[in-house]
């Protein structure tokens, strides 16, 4: 699976209200956020699967995909006001 289609997958459980948003979306920047999305969450992953664990870096990492959380429901949100 790439990396676009994982962020969006990700994206989709984690903001369920925007789902359907999220699977249409046809918008380069966007997809460029699904991708980072993708890598950051990962990481998270495998930071939590560590021992000892870093703590310190693993709140940095869910602190960055809470970021692009706020980020993609921005976007998805002017994107739906352009629409109309």
């Amino acid at each position: 699976m790439s990396l676009v289609k994982l962020g969006g997958a990700r994206l989709s459980l984690v903001l369920p209200h925007h789902r359907e948003q999220l699977r249409s979306a046809r918008n380069p920047t966007l997809y460029d956020l699904f991708e980072s999305y993708a890598l950051a969450a990962q990481t998270v992953d495998n930071l939590l699967k560590e021992h000892p664990r870093r703590e310190e870096l693993i709140n940095e990492y869910q602190a960055l995909c809470l970021d692009m959380q706020a980020e993609v429901v921005s976007l998805l949100d002017r994107i739906e006001l352009q629409s109309h």
